[in-house]
């Protein structure tokens, strides 16, 4: 499942995490991918480890470190930093893309389209529900305002880097 982590300076950390091996009930394997760009960048394997109602980390199976409790679902806290947590996707207006452009991150179909040219939206509305990686992701506005255009039609399967709708400011 991809991942972004986006800091208060807007400056985002996107990484891939997806299970490799469930050794038992409480120990697991990831492989945890870096990209930039859509590049991976680097590549480690990642244990966790539940022990005590408590979350441990490992890179090597040998030493441990403690996973600070995550409070809040879509807030990230990690060495002092604080990032806003997106899975799957993250809204419009969050990196290089315009506010009111919503485009893909990765590939997938067109599920529903919640809206249209004209409609009036609301910020944090979902405006379309997009399947990747066999999960449904609600597509939502990163602002109030007006749906300029839809690009895209329902069943229709996306690459990445593909602008499904514009929405302009009212």
């Amino acid at each position: 499942m991809r991942y972004y982590l986006i800091d208060q300076e807007k400056d985002e950390l996107v990484i891939d995490l997806q299970l490799v091996k469930k050794h038992d009930n409480n120990l697991f394997e990831f492989q945890l991918c870096f990209l930039e760009n859509n590049v991976i960048k680097s590549t480690q394997l990642v244990y966790t480890r539940k022990l005590a109602g408590q979350y441990f980390v490992s890179l090597n199976l040998s030493s441990w470190e403690k996973v600070s409790p995550q409070v809040f679902p879509r807030i990230f806290l990690d060495r002092g930093k604080v990032y806003d947590l997106y899975r799957g996707f993250k809204p419009s207006g969050l990196g290089e893309v315009d506010e009111g452009e919503l485009v893909t991150h990765m590939p997938g179909k067109v599920v529903k389209i919640e809206v249209g040219k004209g409609q009036e939206v609301k910020k944090g509305q979902t405006l379309i529900v997009l399947e990747a990686m066999k999960m449904e992701n609600e597509i939502k506005s990163g602002m109030d305002g007006i749906v300029k255009s839809v690009h895209v039609q329902e069943g229709q399967v996306l690459d990445e880097g593909i602008l499904m709708m514009e929405v302009e400011r009212d």
